[in-house]
């Protein structure tokens, strides 16, 4: 009878670090839409209707304990306890100095040139026959039904979503693949995890709209990957990430308030 311990030792390292990588992504979105479901189904039983409340506490349940919460338990586990040197090493997380402040806002502003130069890249081209249109987030679609939540969206995204999808992906997923593959190879591989796990939220009916959207997200997460490789610090692609969700947020609050 073999042992679960001889299985694993015969998967290539390699094998092992990009199936844990993309089962902690995948793991990550389904313990956040759990948490949002189990927090919505609350608030409906004590009689909290009102829209925004629930936006609010369904990001929170998300980005917390779906993205954030589970990289602090990969790193708990990996230690078997709480190690404070190890995390702030493994994720090279500090506090941000002036030349990771100028990071940031070269950063965010990068961000914007990747976007803009995917589009344009989709609009010449159109490879995936969906003539250079992506669909739209989810959020953004019920924001703009409700545009008071695009508001709520923007602190959420700065404080929540950067921050907490910056902590799995790039801090734990992409460090974690950095110990195995070729640092390149590291962020091009938690990239394509990025967009993975970012599929449900922009499924609809037009495959090649979602494709182009999916290019987007994986554009922008080899953008957040190179970032975080350059700066050495968490903090500027989670601050990067975070803002330009807040600047899109901005964006559509003006447009259909």
């Amino acid at each position: 009878m073999f042992s679960t311990q001889w299985l694993l030792s015969a998967v290539p390292p390699r094998v092992r670090a990009l199936g844990l990588c993309l089962g902690l992504g995948i793991a990550g979105w389904l313990t956040g839409f759990a948490a949002t479901l189990g927090v919505e189904g609350h608030l409906l039983v004590v009689g909290y209707r009102a829209q925004t409340v629930t936006q609010i506490a369904s990001s929170v349940a998300f980005n917390l304990v779906g993205a954030g919460g589970l990289a602090l338990t990969y790193l708990l586990l990996r230690r078997n306890g709480f190690d404070r040197t190890f995390i702030l090493e493994f994720l090279r997380l500090r506090i941000p100095d002036r030349w990771d402040l100028v990071w940031i806002v070269a950063g965010l502003f990068g961000a914007f040139v990747v976007a803009i130069s995917y589009q344009l890249a989709i609009d010449l081209f159109d490879p995936f026959g969906a003539g250079g249109e992506g669909t739209t987030h989810s959020g953004i679609e019920q924001g703009r039904e409700y545009p008071l939540l695009l508001l709520l969206g923007i602190p959420i995204a700065i404080l929540l979503t950067g921050p907490g999808e910056e902590l799995l992906y790039r801090g734990v997923i992409q460090s974690r693949l950095g110990e195995t593959f070729p640092t390149a190879l590291a962020v091009a591989l938690t990239a394509v995890v990025f967009a993975v796990v970012h599929l449900p939220v922009y499924l609809g009916s037009d495959i090649g709209a979602v494709f182009v959207s999916l290019g987007t997200v994986t554009a922008l997460g080899l953008y957040l990957g190179v970032l975080y490789e350059l700066s050495n610090n968490l903090v500027v692609p989670a601050l990067v990430h975070g803002g330009f969700n807040a600047v899109v947020y901005l964006q559509n609050f003006l447009q259909y308030m």
